[in-house]
């Protein structure tokens, strides 16, 4: 039988052949929500970085196009004046500045559950690379010297701390429920 791309032989060859792949829908097909507590089949420690990195920038960009679109609408509301966009980039005292540093604590936080979720069991060598690589893009960027320590470390810290945050809740959340 010749079906699918290629001539096929006999109309009724093909309708015997694509009979007997349909199945009947006796129930809804419905589509099963993910679960954070059942690990997925195939785990590597280069997917759960690979997934990582993929959560990171996804959850980055999601939440900072969330936040331009609406900021100069909670800027109006607080401050009762439309809002007027810095001529370059935030003052490392300011708090849009502090705000942008939470959107990527909260995007790392992703990416170390993402991380933890598609790597092997008991293994911490995803983390331990994507914490390595926040390391590694931190010293590519321009470290922001002209504000207190706190920040400075705000800014150093914050990435990793995400990470590994993150993991760490998944771990022990996926602990508490093989308890349960």
């Amino acid at each position: 039988m010749h079906c699918g791309l290629l001539i096929p032989r006999s109309y009724a060859a093909c309708a015997d052949v694509r009979a007997q792949n349909c199945r009947p829908i006796t129930k809804l097909d419905v589509m099963k929500l993910v679960s954070l507590r059942q690990p997925p089949k195939v785990q590597s420690v280069w997917r759960a970085v690979l997934a990582g990195v993929v959560a990171l920038l996804l959850s980055s960009v999601v939440l900072l196009i969330v936040y331009w679109a609406l900021r100069p609408f909670v800027w109006a509301a607080i401050y009762s004046e439309p809002y007027l966009p810095p001529p370059g980039p935030f003052s490392p005292n300011s708090g849009e500045w502090l705000f942008v540093q939470g959107i990527s604590f909260c995007a790392a936080f992703v990416a170390g559950v993402a991380s933890a979720y598609w790597s092997p069991p008991k293994s911490r060598v995803s983390i331990v690379i994507l914490v390595a690589l926040s390391f590694g893009a931190f010293l590519f960027g321009q470290f922001p010297l002209d504000t207190s320590l706190f920040r400075n470390a705000l800014y150093a810290l914050n990435i990793p701390a995400g990470i590994v945050i993150g993991a760490a809740l998944l771990w022990h959340g996926q602990a508490i429920g093989k308890n349960v």
